[in-house]
């Protein structure tokens, strides 16, 4: 993999109190356009111009990347949230477990790509799920890919955002390679296998601060870089989606 420093790039396009609009350059052949916004509106005006530019019934179903970054608790390295009441881990159940984790790492953010147009919702503070994205995310003309792991977190916290035509590109990967290891592999990972090629993202992006209201520009490359390669997978493993 190369790292991202030479071969992803970010310039800022524009910036207001709702919103800050990127653009992301990938080994200088794709430029993404990415928005990173918490508020509704923004939201319902970047899905308005995805089903105008991409859900029109003369296209083929789009191919949405779907991805999630959640909140990293900064407890101390040996803290643990069942040391905090009187049952002993081994006794706790792996649901229990479940939710101690969800309860501490929220999902922060969702990111969303359609072709050159990424966006970076941050969910955990915009208090409210816009209606838009319910109903984007049940478009028929859709087709979400998602890779390990993650979708199952995000519905857990937010029920009401229930995808309709999901497919899991670690499950395709398996299928097509006959390599049980794919089932567990990043996107990053996955993109080495199935394209070729990859970014060697910094582990700083993967586990710094997603709740913070102004997300950094590696944190930016590092969210609109996992749903694009998502969108590059998919078009490699289609036959076994």
């Amino acid at each position: 993999m190369h790292p991202d420093s030479h071969f992803l790039k970010i310039r800022n396009l524009r910036n207001s109190e709702t919103l800050r609009l990127y653009e992301v350059n990938y080994y200088d052949q794709h430029t993404i356009q990415c928005l990173v916004t918490k508020d509704k509106n923004a939201v319902d005006s970047w899905i308005q111009k995805v089903q105008q530019d991409h859900l029109q019934p003369n296209q083929d179903l789009a191919i949405v990347g779907l991805a999630i970054n959640w909140r990293r608790d900064e407890r101390p390295a040996n803290w643990r949230p069942h040391l905090q009441v009187n049952v002993p881990r081994r006794y706790r159940t792996e649901r229990q477990l479940d939710e101690d984790f969800n309860m501490h790492h929220p999902v922060a953010t969702l990111q969303l790509c359609v072709g050159l147009e990424c966006l970076i919702f941050q969910l955990l503070l915009a208090g409210e799920v816009p209606q838009s994205l319910s109903d984007f995310l049940n478009h028929p003309r859709c087709k979400f890919v998602t890779v390990y792991p993650g979708i199952t977190k995000l519905i857990r916290e937010y029920p009401q955002l229930q995808i309709n035509n999901r497919r899991d590109l670690n499950s395709a990967a398996v299928a097509k390679y006959n390599e049980t290891g794919l089932y567990s592999v990043d996107v990053m990972n996955l993109a080495i296998n199935v394209l070729g090629y990859g970014i060697d993202m910094s582990k700083h992006a993967e586990i710094s601060r997603w709740d913070d209201s102004d997300l950094f520009g590696h944190q930016i490359k590092y969210a609109c870089i996992q749903t694009f390669l998502a969108t590059e997978i998919a078009k490699s493993l289609e036959e076994f989606l």
